[in-house]
């Protein structure tokens, strides 16, 4: 196992999460990045039933657990990727202590997404930066159809700094997250449904 990051809040506050060794393209969120988050979502995560796409070892749906979401479920087509989201859920489970559901899926998004029929409060799309840029606005418009029709859903994509993306007709931009100023350091985009 290779780098650590950590729970930023709530029940399992603190609680290491560990990222595998030989997995070239994961890019853990920052912590500082996912509190800021975290901070803007408030109290819309609580009970709330969560997606989390390229999901790497699972930050930002485990932090939405530990943060008193009712549900996950985790796409990620990496199987240490997923061997680490799923030591990570026992993690978080007992140190929230507290029942919470969760499914993981080995699988490509793009092949999940044929098959998913169920709508989610929250989406976390955590692609890698090359993705974001080639196809950022495909990847809005085909995973903001998991969104519930509710003002209190949100999507949350991850893009490096200042990456700007077209956004399809059904969602709308409510706020940029993250240090701005430099061209590669993570940003996260907050959208909700018009």
């Amino acid at each position: 196992m290779g780098a650590q990051m950590r729970i930023t809040g709530g029940k399992a506050r603190g609680i290491l999460l560990t990222v595998p060794v030989g997995v070239e393209y994961l890019r853990p969120a920052t912590d500082f990045l996912r509190e800021a988050v975290f901070s803007s979502l408030g109290p819309k995560i609580h009970k709330a039933f969560v997606l989390d796409l390229f999901a790497g070892v699972g930050s930002y749906g485990l932090e939405s657990l530990s943060r008193g979401a009712d549900a996950c479920v985790f796409v990620e087509n990496n199987r240490l990727a997923v061997d680490a989201i799923e030591n990570n859920i026992k993690s978080v489970k007992k140190s929230a202590a507290r029942n919470f559901t969760t499914k993981v899926f080995c699988q490509d998004v793009f092949a999940w997404a044929q098959t998913c029929e169920v709508k989610f409060d929250i989406i976390f799309i955590d692609p890698p930066y090359n993705m974001v840029e080639t196809r950022g606005q495909e990847l809005l418009a085909m995973f903001s159809k998991f969104l519930k029709p509710s003002e209190e859903s949100r999507m949350v994509i991850e893009v490096p700094g200042l990456h700007k993306i077209e956004m399809p007709n059904d969602i709308i931009e409510i706020r940029r997250l993250g240090r701005t100023g430099h061209s590669r350091q993570p940003n996260a985009l907050i959208y909700e449904k018009k």
